[in-house]
């Protein structure tokens, strides 16, 4: 019979929901207790995979020994600073904006894990995650649901997981795309199918390709081409100090 190893989740939303169906997809080694926070998504994953339902938050702490934090950021630590950890228990918070500092004081444990990932990507397998700082264990449950990447320290995780941001407002600069073409008589399929491969072509060219970024900007920026001209619009309206801006602003926020 096939061992499972145990792995606790306090806060069971849509982040936790696509954590475990990662893990089963790939029919990885883990099995979950789950707090009953969102009764709906409990009972879904209860019903589908390896996952029991605790009868509280605490119950959850009580059972296991590796425990992930899920829960939304805002109203976190009060939830936590309710609970009774135990010095045994192993931490991994995926709660973005909240530093390791501010969990060990809610937790009173002296040592917390902390990760970022995207969490849809997750579900299927190929979305990285980020980890500090490296334990093995955590790594290998995270190595199930994409490439993981561990940080040298606090600092440099901290400006890494604002990539959780950008994954997400991605999406609304993909939608941006999309409904242009959609306004201007392009078929709503055929227009999201055709971003969607012309930017997968572009990132496979960069995984797989041996030129830089540069290089390629270069190449493809003909001198009053169309390149060249949409280049200067994004330019002239100030696109790119827009996200450095707003990147700034969430490494500003949760200091």
């Amino acid at each position: 019979m096939r061992d499972f190893q145990t792995i606790g989740i306090i806060g069971t939303g849509q982040l936790a929901e696509y954590i475990i169906t990662g893990i089963h997809k790939v029919n990885a080694p883990y099995e979950f207790i789950v707090s009953p926070r969102s009764k709906a998504v409990s009972l879904n994953l209860k019903d589908t995979f390896r996952v029991k339902i605790a009868k509280d938050n605490q119950d959850v702490i009580n059972r296991c020994e590796k425990i992930l934090i899920c829960l939304p950021a805002k109203g976190s630590l009060e939830v936590l600073e309710e609970l009774s950890f135990r010095k045994e228990n192993i931490l991994l918070s995926a709660m973005g904006g909240i530093n390791q500092d501010v969990i060990c004081t809610a937790t009173k444990i002296n040592s917390v894990h902390t990760t970022m990932m995207p969490g849809y990507a997750n579900a299927y397998n190929i979305g990285p995650s980020l980890l500090f700082p490296e334990r093995p264990s955590w790594h290998m449950f995270l190595s199930f649901l994409g490439p993981v990447f561990i940080c040298e320290n606090e600092h440099v995780f901290e400006v890494a997981a604002t990539i959780g941001a950008v994954s997400g407002a991605s999406f609304s600069f993909i939608r941006t795309l999309t409904k242009w073409f959609e306004d201007n008589g392009v078929e709503p399929n055929f227009s999201q199918d055709l971003v969607i491969q012309t930017l997968k072509a572009n990132l496979e060219m960069l995984s797989k390709g041996d030129k830089t970024i540069d290089e390629i900007i270069a190449g493809v920026t003909t001198p009053g081409g169309i390149t060249e001209q949409l280049n200067q619009s994004l330019q002239k309206a100030d696109v790119t100090t827009a996200w450095k801006d707003g990147l700034d602003d969430l490494i500003d926020k949760n200091k």
